[in-house]
Parts: C-alpha cells; structure tokens; sequence
C-alpha cells in the first residue's frame, strides 16, 4: 500500500525505539515525564494519531526518518514502555476512538502490534481493568465504543501475543464476555468484533480448545449467525462472513454441511482467486466476496486475464475503510508484511476511496470530485486496453482517466484488491447486472469469457487445502515452490525454470541464483 495511512508497513513506524537510539529521546526530562501518566495526555495523543492517520496521504504510520515521526507517535512510545503508560494507552484506546471512524479498529491494531512487549501482569490487568464479564456484555449503554474497542484491543493482543500471554489473557470472565456479546448480541458491531476476537484467540492451541468447548456446551450461536452473509444491513452482512468462516476453518459442528458444498456456482466463470493470493484474506465461498481481519495488507487477483479489448466490473463496499481497487497484471508483487498491494508497483493501479486517492507505483493522485465512500458505494473499474485508459467511477460518477501504468507493462491484466484490517468488498465480474455500466463505449464482462472447472470454483476451506497438499503426491511436472501447480515458466535473463505462473507472479528475484526477473515466459510443453 504504498505510503498508504492504514497499512502492514505500519509496524516500522510503531517500534518502540530503545533508549539511547537515534530515535527516541534521551533526557532524563524526557524520561521523567513518560513515568508521569497523564490520562487526559494520553487520550489526547491517541486522538492526535488517530487524526495523521485520516488526514495524511503520504505514509501517515510508515516513516522511515526520524525527523519524519510524530511527535505524538514519539510520546506514545515512550509512555508505553511502563506498565502504567501501557495500560492507560490501552484505557484510551478503548475510550476516546470513535465508532464511526473508519480508521479507529485499524489504529488500534496498528498501534499495539508494533508498541513494547507488555509483560503477563500487564495483560492479565487488562480484563480486570474493563471489569469483562457476562454481565457488562448484557448492559445496556448509551454508547457502544468502548465494548467495541475492547473487543478489537482483545483481539489484537491475542494476536500478537500468541503462546502462554494469551491462554492468561483468556480468563472465564474475558470468555464469558466474549461469548456473551455473540450469543446475545445487542448490537451487530459488538457481536463482529467478538468473533474477530475469538478468531485471534484461537491463534492458540489452548485458547482454541477452550472457546469450542464454549461452543458446544450449548447451541453454538454462529450457526444461526452465518445466516446474515446476504443480509442488507452491512454490519450484520459482515457478522454473517465472519461467523461462517469460524464454523468452516475453527469451530465445527458435527453435521453441518461446509459453505462450499452448498454453494450454487452454477453460471459464475470468473471469481477471486483464492490460489493467488496473499496468506490472511479470507474469501466467501462464492469466490466474489473477500474480507481482512489481519493488521496486514492482503492482495488477490480474480482468475480471468484481460489481454485486449475493453472490460468492465464493480466492487460493492461492505466496509467503509481503506481498500486499494483496480488492476493489476502478474508481475505485481503481494508484499503484504511491507505494505504493497495493489497500486504500489509499476504493474498495477488502484483506487482508495477511503481517503479519495489513486494509487499507482506507491504514488497518491488526490481525487476531489467524490465524496468518500460509504456502506453500499459501488466502485466501477473500467480498463480498455485500446485507448489506453483505465477509468474508474464511483456510483455511477467518473474519476479522471489514468494512462501511466501501460507505459510500464505490457501484460494482461487481472481485476484485482487489497485490503487494510476489518475491511470487506464484494465483486461483480458479470454474473449479475451491473448497477452503474459505462454508456460510451461497448465493453466486455470476465464471467462472459471466463473458463471454470468444478473444482476450480470450489473456495475450500484453508484448512482443508493445506491438508491437502500434505496428502497429496507432487507430480515429477511440479512447481518447485508450491508443489501444487504444473512447472510452466521460465525466467530471464537468467533461463532458470521449474516454476508455475501463480508463483511466478510472487517473485521478484530468482529463487535459484538470485538474479532480477526481467521477464516471465511459458514454456512450450
């Protein structure tokens, strides 16, 4: 994502610098303060970095010099590097970040992923500082934002602390709290967000163990829950997803038929590809709806290339927040750990209507003639390949053309989306009519042309593909990377080969001698 405000880049930006490093402070002035926590400071910072973070469109959370940071980012550290700091960071958080920022859960995963270790008391303090127990989840409150902020502050500890900080973490009360907010949801955001935290959780094995048995001590809720996937109401839409995905990949019931198997995917010829793309976006069993949970920024392509000719497709917004949608050709990179995603290389476009930006080679154009989008926005892509445009369109309302990206490739190209935390999308490569189709110019649709076995429209499980390639027997023809796909590549310069064309498309040096990839050819069989 470039320099994009809300990204897996971010980290770099929240490393605690040590004492005595370029990049924190060493007075003994500086440190004085940072033991003295002031609660309305703290709050105030928290807000302060909240805002860079909406405001700024040149890497908000990524700096890369020290005179480029924050000054608040730089006093959150070190007041998060004592008990006391961390804990009321933690407490503001929760606190001040408002429900209806788009960026707010985003932040808080960012921020935490990235601020100092806390230590076993310290996280063991956070479930008795928001005193968590069935009981708080079942009380009415003028306002949801704390709950909603602790479930996301749950769950990105969970995540980051995964091993035997987060079996402590999990206390009965912290349990019951969680659960209680998805079996007796007063509020669709609390019940999401609790599910979110669950799945992370579960990142550990004893975590895991102990949430089923939760499950399956009565009636599990997420049965019942995954029936709003195609519920109208966006936030019960995402609460139908998630729940769906945990019953599919964690929590089981005995019985119950997997999403896949009772997909209709009869008429669809074109979907996300769920073998290329990056390692935490989850895909709906439909292959036309993706979601992020991850701090990371996740990438997919669809699974038809565009060669020539004119194409159009839509993206319905789920969620309001950054997500990075366009094109994208095979020699764009997925670098999901450093940020990159569609848009930020020289073979891919994108455009974030979360801060009204196009994207392309990590580079922002500011687009003032929208608004940004919300819940139900529709986003246009359009790509003709004969006039050299790209041109994308938002509830019907064309952005100015982009032209740059075909001075740089000239491969294929792929629909394509990458996706910051909590953020979700649905497409629409033809199947269904299109809510806002161009007028001027004849165009063509992927599910027209697209070309689909049985199998290749089954979105399995993860956990059921990897048992899979665990089981299966590689092939003497077999990628020698992912054992998976037929070897059909050759790189140059170097006329290394052995490789299959999805990865391919992740390299950026051969794996065999390290040497540029200036080209990608498939091998005559």
């Amino acid at each position: 994502m470039g320099d994009c405000c809300c990204k897996s880049r971010a980290p770099d930006v929240f490393v605690y610098a040590a004492p005595g490093s370029a990049r924190s402070s060493t007075s003994s002035e500086h440190r004085q303060r940072a033991a003295r926590v002031d609660p309305n400071l703290v709050n105030q910072l928290v807000l302060e970095m909240l805002n860079i973070a909406a405001s700024r469109v040149d890497n908000p959370f990524y700096v890369n010099s020290d005179e480029d940071s924050p000054v608040s980012l730089v006093k959150l550290h070190l007041i998060a590097d004592k008990e006391e700091g961390w804990l009321q960071m933690i407490s503001s958080m929760a606190n001040v970040i408002p429900v209806e920022n788009p960026f707010g859960p985003t932040a808080i995963s960012i921020l935490l992923d990235a601020c100092p270790l806390p230590s076993r008391e310290s996280v063991v303090k956070v479930s008795e500082m928001f005193n968590l127990s069935n009981e708080r989840a079942r009380a009415e409150r003028a306002t949801n934002r704390v709950d909603r902020n602790i479930c996301v502050v749950l769950g990105c500890l969970a995540e980051k602390l995964v091993g035997p900080n987060s079996i402590a973490m999990l206390t009965t009360r912290t349990l019951d709290f969680l659960y209680t907010l998805i079996a007796e949801p007063r509020d669709p955001l609390l019940c999401l967000f609790a599910m979110v935290a669950m799945e992370k959780f579960a990142h550990t094995m004893e975590n895991k163990l102990k949430i089923k048995q939760k499950f399956t001590h009565r009636d599990n809720p997420l049965v019942g829950l995954e029936n709003h996937s195609n519920d109208e109401d966006f936030v019960w839409r995402q609460v139908g997803f998630v729940a769906a995905w945990l019953l599919d990949n964690l929590f089981m019931v005995e019985g119950r038929q997997l999403s896949f198997e009772r997909q209709d995917m009869s008429g669809i010829n074109a979907i996300l590809n769920c073998r290329d793309v990056s390692e935490y976006l989850q895909i709906a069993p439909n292959g036309l709806e993706a979601r992020c949970d991850s701090y990371s920024f996740e990438s997919v392509r669809c699974t038809y290339q565009a060669d020539e000719g004119c194409w159009y497709y839509e993206a319905t917004m789920i969620t309001p927040g950054v997500m990075q949608i366009g094109w994208a050709t095979k020699n764009s990179h997925f670098l999901s750990d450093e940020g990159f995603g569609i848009g930020d290389d020289l073979y891919s476009i994108s455009y974030d209507g979360c801060r009204k930006l196009v994207w392309y080679n990590a580079k922002p154009t500011a687009v003032d003639e929208v608004q940004t989008w919300q819940p139900g926005d529709v986003l246009g892509c359009l790509i003709d390949l004969n006039t050299k445009e790209v041109i994308f369109s938002l509830n019907g309302h064309r952005l100015p053309p982009c032209n740059d990206i075909f001075e740089a490739t000239r491969y294929g190209f792929f629909a394509a989306a990458s996706f910051m935390a909590y953020q979700q999308c649905r497409f629409n490569f033809g199947k269904d009519p299109f809510r806002y189709p161009p007028v001027d110019r004849l165009f063509a649709t992927f599910n027209d042309f697209g070309i689909l076995t049985e199998e290749q429209k089954m979105v399995k499980p993860k956990r059921l593909y990897l048992q899979q390639m665990r089981t299966s027997s590689v092939k003497e023809d077999s990628c020698t990377l992912c054992y998976d796909a037929t070897a059909c590549c050759i790189l140059d310069p170097c006329g290394h080969r052995g490789f299959c064309s999805v990865c391919t498309s992740l390299l950026r040096e051969c794996p065999m001698c390290r040497g540029s990839i200036l080209n990608v050819r498939r091998e005559l069989i």
